[in-house]
């Protein structure tokens, strides 16, 4: 929504919002001229042109009703996103249920690099741009999402899929579903698809271009470092291109990687460029972020709120590790109960922490202490369940020393909360 505000103000646009605190990001958007209102009143929208939510937004939102009532055109974020991305030449957008932050700056950077000048929407924030980049006009790059179909509001010319997994359980009745939601976000245009996922390899239409590892592609990654996983050699339709490094480890950033490359070579974007730009990629925050140290051991947050993320994630350590779990809404974890358990035992420790609603009501099915209770039932590792910040401190200030690393995971609050334990902040 951030992102939507700052290239509405970058147009000249006046800019009004709301939200129930006040925070850095508001005061960004703040200082940058947007008019900004703590907690949700009807009277906040009366003045507006246009209503903009988001799909966490209830339906009985007092401004959303209040736009309703009295005839103000509303739209949701996806939509607004789709007719903002109308308005350029050629557009990427990258869906998938894990990578599409990474994988979006990745394709962003390149093109930057390359003098594109793209306008950039990002899901998630980039140390140099942030989750907003204005561009010159010809290129967009924007992260879709299939949260509630939402993707399907974006027409792209280039459509990527990373992987599709089952993770919005209160939107897709089953994998079908699901994937079939995702081959109609790529009909349009160019489809960059993993061949190498179960569900991704499906989808195909007339200009479906492949990446992968394992099985036959159109762009492949071969003589991969089995170490680190950070290096790989890159292939085009049977053509070597060339080796990449990789500043990020994991299989999963090479499946990034090679997803942006095969991208950027669709773009005639020079491989000189995507090499460096490639190598020089960092990351964006909270994924595997550096955030402090708590009782001299190193902290570092991650966003990842699936199983699937979860493993990838514990699989990569070499220390060490402490797992602090925050759960990402009750459906989720209820569906995927025996996932996350079995995820998270790869763990040394493992802190469950309260369960972050977003837009959901309380369910005992999805609790963090139902998550706690069924790993606890074959764990052999040390457990706990921390339902509050304070009780996060001292569950962390009794452990801490005997890890090298602890890992604050989750898409909630948990980062917050971490980044004032680690901070040292008057509190704990």
């Amino acid at each position: 929504m951030s992102g939507l505000a700052k290239f509405c103000l970058t147009q000249g646009v006046n800019v009004s919002g709301s939200d129930k605190t006040l925070t850095n990001e508001l005061k960004r958007l703040s200082s940058l001229g947007a008019k900004i209102y703590i907690g949700h009143k009807g009277k906040n929208a009366e003045n507006a042109d246009l209503v903009v939510y988001s799909s966490a937004i209830a339906p009985n939102n007092p401004e959303k009703v209040y736009a309703v009532r009295h005839g103000i055109p509303i739209l949701k974020r996806s939509e607004f996103l789709g007719r903002i991305l109308s308005a350029f030449r050629r557009t990427v957008a990258v869906a998938g249920s894990h990578g599409k932050t990474t994988t979006t700056a990745m394709i962003a950077e390149a093109l930057i690099a390359a003098n594109f000048d793209p306008t950039v929407f990002l899901g998630g924030e980039r140390k140099t741009f942030g989750n907003f980049r204005s561009g010159g006009g010809e290129f967009a790059v924007a992260e879709a999402c299939e949260y509630k179909r939402n993707f399907l509001d974006i027409k792209p010319d280039v459509a990527v899929v990373l992987n599709i997994d089952n993770d919005h359980v209160d939107t897709y009745k089953d994998m079908n579903d699901e994937t079939e939601a995702f081959s109609r976000f790529c009909k349009n245009g160019l489809a960059v698809i993993n061949a190498d996922d179960v569900y991704a390899c499906r989808i195909y239409n007339s200009s479906t271009v492949t990446f992968g590892i394992k099985n036959l592609a159109a762009y492949s990654a071969k003589y991969i470092d089995k170490k680190e996983m950070r290096s790989f050699t890159a292939y085009a339709y049977g053509k070597r291109l060339g080796r990449i490094t990789l500043a990020l480890s994991g299989l999963h950033n090479v499946y990034n990687a090679l997803a942006a490359i095969a991208v950027l070579n669709e773009l005639r974007v020079p491989f000189k460029v995507v090499k460096s730009s490639i190598a020089a990629f960092d990351g964006v925050k909270r994924r595997n972020e550096y955030i402090g140290a708590f009782d001299g051991v190193k902290c570092v947050a991650d966003y990842a709120h699936h199983p699937t993320e979860i493993k990838a994630l514990l699989s990569d350590k070499a220390e060490k590790t402490l797992a602090v779990f925050q759960p990402h809404t009750y459906s989720r974890t209820a569906a995927l109960l025996g996932e996350f358990a079995s995820a998270l035992k790869e763990a040394d420790g493992v802190i469950i922490y309260k369960t972050y609603p977003a837009r959901e009501k309380f369910s005992y099915c999805g609790d963090g202490k139902r998550l706690f209770e069924e790993i606890s039932k074959s764990y052999a590792g040390d457990i706990c369940y921390a339902g509050g910040s304070h009780a996060l401190y001292k569950a962390l200030k009794k452990r801490a020393k005997e890890y090298e690393k602890i890992l604050f995971i989750g898409a909630g609050d948990v980062y917050s909360v971490a980044k004032e334990i680690t901070g040292s902040k008057k509190g704990f």
